[in-house]
């Protein structure tokens, strides 16, 4: 799986119509695109279509949030894995009862619904700034010690990729190569990869630990944000619209409307 993967974690902070909705709103819309692609997971039940529908819908958001190339990023970068369902599912081929026409269909569906998957929260993150991830994670009852790792995790994710991308590109210019040879050259070439990353990772996590201690972390149980969060009238009416389609798509799944759909 590519590094670029995780630069769905990675914050942009502009000024467009969906940066600026409740993160409660969002997150919505992120566990509607999860619900809905679960939804579908039936044979000849319109996965194809409802898991397309959901990507393209992502992209159409994100490209009013100035966002776009960054999923497309996400999705080349879950290229590789996401080919490996689709192998994995020619698999049925093997079966004497096979029809080869169905299994690829199958293959197709799961591999488009893997990564409607993968990128469901996109919109989230790119669109989400950790500080009101924090506040979400509050407002939802989570106790701060949680919160704050999430947080920091959401944070150091597109660092560490950053960093690990850094050092690739420092061992290609002394000569290491990473796609040629066999697989246990491959796998050694890593290793210097691996080994300057984790130990920038264990000293950064260190250096953490001491400045949470110099600032008394967890020394008072009541903490107070500098701005809260409030839902405006955009807020509320964007959550209508995302509950309406998310129960739209459940009476449609109940009443095997996409039925007939590929």
């Amino acid at each position: 799986m590519s590094l670029s993967l995780l630069q769905a974690l990675k914050y942009r902070s502009l000024d467009t119509p969906i940066h600026r909705l409740d993160p409660r709103v969002k997150l919505l819309a992120a566990m509607s695109f999860l619900v809905t692609a679960l939804l579908f997971g039936r044979y000849w039940g319109g996965m194809l279509t409802v898991s397309s529908s959901i990507i393209l819908s992502q992209l159409i958001l994100l490209k009013v949030a100035k966002s776009s190339r960054y999923l497309l990023t996400t999705i080349r970068g879950a290229l590789p894995i996401v080919g490996l369902v689709f192998l994995l599912s020619l698999l049925g081929l093997l079966e004497p009862t096979a029809q080869a026409g169905e299994v690829l269909y199958w293959a197709l569906a799961s591999s488009i619904r893997f990564l409607a998957f993968l990128t469901s929260f996109n919109i989230f993150f790119l669109t989400t700034s950790p500080d009101e991830f924090g506040q979400l994670l509050s407002k939802l009852r989570i106790p701060y010690v949680y919160t704050f790792t999430f947080v920091a995790a959401v944070r150091l994710a597109p660092v560490i990729a950053d960093e690990a991308q850094d050092i690739i590109d420092a061992q290609r210019s002394r000569g290491v190569e990473f796609e040629k040879g066999s697989p246990v050259k491959r796998i050694k070439a890593l290793v210097g990869v691996f080994v300057p990353l984790l130990i920038n990772s264990l000293r950064r996590a260190y250096e953490m630990a001491e400045a949470l201690e110099v600032k008394c972390f967890g020394a008072s149980e009541r903490r107070t944000t500098y701005r809260e969060l409030q839902a405006s009238r955009k807020d509320v009416l964007a959550s209508i619209v995302v509950l309406s389609g998310l129960t739209l798509m459940i009476w449609a799944n109940g009443l095997g409307a996409f039925n007939g759909l590929p």
